[in-house]
């Protein structure tokens, strides 16, 4: 777990850059949510942002289309905790 965390950080800082592209690479809507899920120390940080940029694509997006169920999962791990509800 704790080797998990460094990865985590060590991504963070271009966290930016793998936003300002969720929308063109599918890679990065993965690897945003593995940046962020179960991260306690993540959670805490204001993160208005990512959460209001996801759902601008998310709602540019058609429903029939499978991307609309990956953004509105990916704004499930702002959510949760170790599968327990935080906000």
């Amino acid at each position: 777990m704790r080797n998990n965390f460094q990865n985590q950080l060590k991504v963070y800082d271009d966290v930016d850059v793998f936003l300002r592209d969720i929308d063109r690479y599918r890679v990065a809507t993965l690897l945003f949510y593995e940046i962020f899920k179960d991260n306690r120390k993540f959670l805490t940080l204001n993160v208005t942002k990512f959460i209001r940029a996801i759902n601008n694509t998310a709602e540019e997006v058609s429903l029939q289309q499978v991307k609309k169920a990956v953004y509105l999962k990916l704004l499930e791990v702002f959510c949760r905790y170790q599968n327990k509800l935080i906000r």
